[in-house]
């Protein structure tokens, strides 16, 4: 949270890009990627509920990196069951963003 002129809280805002279909999103830091796509209209699978029990909700992150949470030892145990996992991959109900931009490809992926 950022304090405006008025010495209230506001919240930080990221800006997301969702690859392949090119839409760009604000968001509130602190909230997952996942979260994100799924209040601007943008459907990610998410078989479990977004808790971390499926590899449904895969991306890549293009770019950004560093404007998301650090990875979790219980979200790279999870990816690890996922074939075909690329280095840049995270799970979107995990990834919570911070300040910057992030640029994400969807894995297309029925693998749980």
């Amino acid at each position: 949270m950022a304090i405006n002129r008025r010495g209230k809280a506001t919240p930080m805002t990221c800006v997301v890009r969702y690859l392949p279909a090119d839409i760009e999103v604000t968001a509130n830091s602190g909230v997952t990627l996942l979260d994100a796509a799924l209040d601007n209209g943008i459907d990610i699978p998410h078989e479990c509920g977004g808790n971390c029990a499926c590899t449904t909700c895969r991306i890549t992150v293009r770019e950004g990196m560093q404007n998301l949470s650090a990875i979790e030892e219980v979200e790279l145990e999870q990816l690890d069951t996922a074939e075909n996992r690329g280095p840049a991959e995270r799970l979107s109900c995990q990834a919570l963003l911070r300040l910057g931009s992030v640029t994400v490809m969807l894995i297309e992926s029925g693998t749980t």
